[in-house]
């Protein structure tokens, strides 16, 4: 028996063992035993999903960003060892809801033709559970294991079940609102005018929201998705659009919107041929892509604050911020929300002329994205949610992120970097904090594992000399591995591993010219825009840089707040140093720098410098560990757990408090890998959520089980200043709403 300690709560609880075991409280009812909680206790739940940030970068305050920093933790619970499931995105949004693990076209975002992956004869059913077969219930892709990009597919076909299927069986409501759904709205150039649904046709028309328009068909009309050649627009990044010479910006992306990757809720329905229904529909009515289910976010009709003003909440939303609000730009292309806030910090929410509770009806103050916007959309929306009915009555609010960046500066990840802001000093960027952010992590039977199941599709495995063969789960993210061969006798390169199939971030960085940076003779401290902490180490060449010149300690700071879309939102400079790290003085004004290639270490070329990322032994099994925040009148304020858990902790979770084994559909999928209701194990649990003794959200995460009034708490804050904490009052959610 492991005892689970939870800081900051007073509480401390025995983790469970494997096997079923329910209790019972006098008068409350039956109890699930996995979580704590009565069955029914949680009525709502709204998830919030962001994007690519670690523990690290989020909740240390490396990145400043107070509210999800500080206080929504004060709030609820802070899991402190919450991992997603690999790299780079798209593959977390799908295992979350289906407890599918990775294949090489989800991991690199589909960026390739929306195939599917195979049909439903190759779901894993040898073994007949998991116990026996560890791949059982899995779907192989047609390409095989470790296939190269393009030979795997992104689709899933119809008897692939997902927890919206779960629900429809169960006659669970569910709506996945979409920021930004059908284009951005036109507040910039018209500030204040009503609501427009679908401001850039054809973008995003494929069924439930998926990318192109509604021939777009993964059975019937796969079409290539590479842009800027393929058949439909980039649905991977925000971009400006031009309809009726006007401009949009649309900041909504299909990879983060799990629904339209599943045939068991999408059917394929195309007008060129093809019409197999999904697998089930909504059990109150319509279809999974109507305007009921996969909905704009700030719809006055059916989006959230409609839903929370009538009272007609779901029981389970999924909330996808746009590629801003979700942390993942660190400029935004459009609106980050910040002109929806009053002088002292609190939301407007009867902003502009047009509709009320709608934060893109003001322009924007700045375009600073990262967890900066993320703060902003989390200020405005949670309060609303914590407010209504539905929250105050079993509610539940979860904000997690799909998988973890390494804190240290990489690709606009962080504002700061450890060389610059002191809590994150020991993260410094080197193969070891890159293979960290790929960690994995679950509890097994009370134990914390640093482990998660590959799945048949993204395996790990070595050659004879140790060396990694592919990338697996973690998609060789943050880490620079050997290229690929060229040629067996000799090898080209040298230190090349025969066979290696090519992921994430491959191998080591070229040479780097960085025309901005600018530097004067009198100062050793080098201002660079394109610097990243990763470069440490790197040589440089120029106009006055002294010959066996090195990158020294890089810094990047912010943010800065930057009026147009375009730009940096933070400044970076590098300390000039000589190969023996002493600082180096310019030899007059320094340009034209040019950083040095890098190589591995032991094998490198005339001219190249050694790769800190670079590592051919260590695996990259996971997404990296991200934290999430929970809130609920379940749990009390300042709620503290380090139990390891992931999204397939998470899907489990969700099957367990809404009860969805006791669903209708019980009828086994083919070719006999469980069922809608019953999941994999006869239990409701789908894919990896079914794994044996894998543990849910428990009674460390939900310290209040018996719910009821809300044990006091922090008073939710806007600002960082008094007055801006005092100011904020309750809102009257009917207040200049339609039909409110």
């Amino acid at each position: 028996m492991v005892l689970l300690s939870v800081v900051g709560a007073g509480f401390s609880a025995a983790a469970t063992g494997p096997g079923p075991s329910v209790s019972h409280e006098p008068g409350t009812g039956m109890t699930i035993s996995s979580t704590g909680l009565r069955q029914g206790a949680i009525k709502h739940v709204w998830l919030i999903i962001l994007e690519n940030k670690s523990y690290d970068a989020t909740f240390t305050g490396l990145n400043q960003n107070t509210y999800l920093w500080k206080t929504l933790p004060a709030q609820g619970a802070l899991l402190t060892h919450y991992y997603g499931t690999g790299h780079s995105s798209m593959d977390n949004y799908l295992s979350m809801v289906s407890g599918q693990a990775p294949s090489e076209d989800v991991q690199e975002d589909c960026s390739t033709s929306d195939t599917l992956l195979n049909a439903n004869s190759a779901i894993e059913t040898t073994g007949g559970s998991l116990i026996r077969n560890p791949d059982f219930g899995q779907l192989v892709s047609k390409g095989g294991a470790n296939a190269p990009l393009g030979s795997n597919g992104c689709s899933y076909p119809t008897d692939v079940p997902t927890l919206f299927n779960q629900f429809n069986s169960a006659g669970l409501t569910w709506k996945d609102y979409d920021q930004d759904l059908g284009g951005a709205q036109n507040y910039v150039q018209d500030p204040g005018a009503p609501f427009v649904a679908d401001t850039v046709p054809g973008r995003d028309d494929a069924a439930c929201g998926g990318p192109g328009t509604s021939s777009n068909n993964p059975t019937t009309n796969p079409l290539n998705l590479v842009a800027p050649s393929g058949d439909v627009a980039s649905y991977t990044g925000a971009q400006n659009v031009k309809v009726n010479n006007q401009d949009f910006i649309d900041q909504y992306v299909a990879k983060h919107n799990p629904v339209p990757w599943f045939e068991s809720l999408t059917g394929q329905v195309n007008s060129g041929g093809g019409n197999t229904p999904p697998l089930n529909e909504p059990a109150n009515g319509g279809t999974n892509c109507d305007g009921q289910h996969v909905v704009n976010l700030d719809s006055p009709a059916t989006g959230l604050v409609s839903d929370l003003v009538h009272n007609t909440v779901p029981a389970f939303s999924w909330i996808t911020p746009n590629n801003c609000s979700d942390a993942h730009d660190a400029v935004c292309k459009g609106d980050n929300l910040s002109g929806a806030f009053n002088a002292n910090g609190t939301p407007n929410y009867e902003a502009g002329t047009g509709t009320a509770f709608d934060p893109e009806t003001i322009p924007p103050t700045n375009f600073t994205g990262g967890l900066y916007a993320s703060d902003l959309f989390l200020r405005y929306y949670i309060p609303l949610i914590e407010q209504s009915k539905a929250f105050r009555d079993g509610g539940l609010i979860d904000v997690t992120f799909d998988e973890g960046n390494p804190p240290f500066t990489y690709s606009g990840n962080s504002f700061n970097n450890a060389n610059a802001y002191g809590p994150t000093k020991s993260d410094q960027p080197n193969a070891s904090a890159g293979l960290a952010a790929d960690g994995a992590g679950e509890n097994l039977f009370g134990r914390n594992v640093n482990t998660e199941p590959t799945g048949p599709n993204s395996t790990l495995g070595t050659n004879a000399q140790g060396d990694q063969l592919f990338p697996g789960p973690g998609n060789d993210s943050f880490i620079d591995r050997p290229p690929a061969c060229t040629s067996t006798t000799p090898l080209t390169p040298a230190n090349c591993v025969p066979g290696i199939v090519r992921g994430g971030s491959g191998t080591t960085p070229g040479a780097r010219v960085d025309s901005g940076a600018t530097g004067s003779a009198s100062s050793n401290m080098i201002s660079d825009g394109s610097i990243l902490a990763d470069d440490t180490g790197r040589g440089v060449t120029g106009t006055g840089i002294p010959a066996n010149a090195f990158v020294g300690a890089v810094t990047d700071t912010g943010p800065q707040f930057p009026t147009v879309n375009t730009g940096s939102v933070t400044v970076g400079s590098f300390q000039l140093v000589a190969q023996n790290g002493n600082p180096l003085d310019p030899t007059g004004p320094v340009s034209g720098v040019t950083l040095s290639a890098e190589g591995a270490p032991g094998f490198l070329s005339a001219g190249q410098t050694a790769d800190p990322l670079y590592d051919a032994l260590h695996p990259t099994p996971g997404g990296g560990v991200t934290g999430s925040v929970l809130i609920s009148p379940f749990i009390r304020p300042g709620t503290v757990s380090g139990v390891d858990y992931n999204h397939y902790s998470w899907l489990r979770t969700m099957e367990d408090v809404f009860n969805v084994s006791s669903g209708r559909d019980h009828t086994p999928l083919s070719p006999g890998a469980g069922s809608v209701s019953g999941g994999l194990d006869g239990q409701g649990h789908l894919g990896y959520a079914a794994q044996p003794g894998l543990r849910p959200f428990g009674p460390d995460v939900f310290t209040n089980p018996f719910g009821g009034a809300r044990p006091p708490g922090p008073v939710p804050t806007f600002g960082s200043t008094a007055a801006a904490n005092s100011a904020f009052k309750p809102v009257d959610l009917t207040a200049s709403r339609p039909g409110g």
